[in-house]
């Protein structure tokens, strides 16, 4: 018994030597009963968590944390900040050198980001709330095109999208009451990210909401309602056609490496040919793959659909146009 006993000791110092660090983060509390030898431990009272994360998964963690906070998925107090920590902890505890203060975890983009746009988390925090128990909002609402004018919309909120430093709300508007002589003519077509009009769905930025809060008042989603359907996209991020499209492109060296790694979608097919490398693929025509296009043009010619190679060539002359007036 006494050999088996000296077994466990290893065991019970590890554990104990654990609850010790999990009280520094104030994971756990350790308390001493009166006339007792040992601590009873419990987890901290404002400690949510049930979970226990290895220190590889924490090192993904943080960099999927960060790479989040890029693009505008701001952490404050309310939301993942316990878990990040937690995640820092574990990290610290088990690295033989400092690799969060030296930077050795981080994340990034070659492409230029843009700055997040600024929103109240409050905002976030009461659109989450609603959507997870189904409520409506009354919202005061900035649209981008309507000279800064302030629109109150009563809504059903139904998804939402962090993208491009941004965060959308995609709604279906169930009323809204403008100012005196700023609501736009009946018929007339809307500015990007504001209501479509009473009775229908849009998307909405989140650093355009001035104040927000629920209703008391039960607004059902539209039937068939979907995320990814063409009518959300197209206002979300701009989509140029139901269907996707059957695209051609003849590729430069530089390009031909560069998707050869990373493919523009999952049906891509790349031939070599006398006239350079071909890519096939079916792809959505949105508003990415254009600017994909733009972005690559001394590396890239549109061979089909025809339409598409006609565009990428106006917007190429404009450009150049532009540049040569100062010449």
């Amino acid at each position: 018994m006494q050999t088996e006993w000296a077994e466990q000791l290893p065991h019970i110092k590890t554990t104990r030597r654990d609850l010790q660090a999990l009280a520094e983060d104030q994971q756990v509390v350790g308390e001493k009963p009166e006339g007792q030898r040992s601590f009873k431990w419990a987890l901290h009272k404002n400690v949510s968590l049930d979970l226990v994360l290895s220190p590889t998964e924490s090192i993904t963690l943080l960099a999927m944390l960060q790479h989040s906070e890029r693009f505008g998925f701001k952490l404050v107090t309310e939301q993942l900040v316990k878990l990040r920590d937690y995640a820092l902890g574990v990290i610290t505890r088990n690295s033989g050198q400092d690799l969060i203060a030296q930077g050795r975890i981080t994340s990034g983009t070659r492409f230029m980001t843009l700055l997040p746009g600024l929103y109240n988390p409050v905002h976030l925090d009461t659109i989450q709330k609603a959507l997870l128990s189904g409520e409506s909002l009354s919202m005061v609402y900035k649209p981008r095109d309507a000279d800064e004018a302030e629109c109150t919309y009563v809504l059903k909120p139904l998804a939402l999208s962090f993208q491009d430093s941004n965060i959308y709300l995609s709604a279906y508007v169930k009323s809204e009451e403008w100012p005196s002589g700023a609501a736009p003519d009946p018929g007339a077509p809307r500015g990007k990210y504001s209501s479509n009009g009473p009775g229908k769905i849009c998307v909405l930025m989140l650093h355009r909401v001035a104040s927000v809060h629920t209703v008391f008042l039960a607004i059902p989603e539209p039937e068939n309602y979907r995320f990814d359907s063409f009518a959300v996209q197209r206002d979300l991020m701009t989509v140029h056609g139901d269907d996707a499209i059957d695209l051609v492109l003849r590729l430069e060296p530089n390009l031909l490496n560069r998707l050869t790694e990373n493919r523009l979608s999952e049906t891509q097919e790349i031939e070599a040919t006398k006239a350079g490398a071909i890519l096939k693929c079916s792809v959505q025509d949105t508003q990415g793959l254009r600017l994909f296009l733009m972005s690559n043009a001394d590396e890239i010619e549109v061979l089909e659909p025809g339409y598409l190679r006609e565009h990428i060539c106006k917007t190429l002359r404009k450009a150049l146009s532009m540049y040569s007036a100062l010449s």
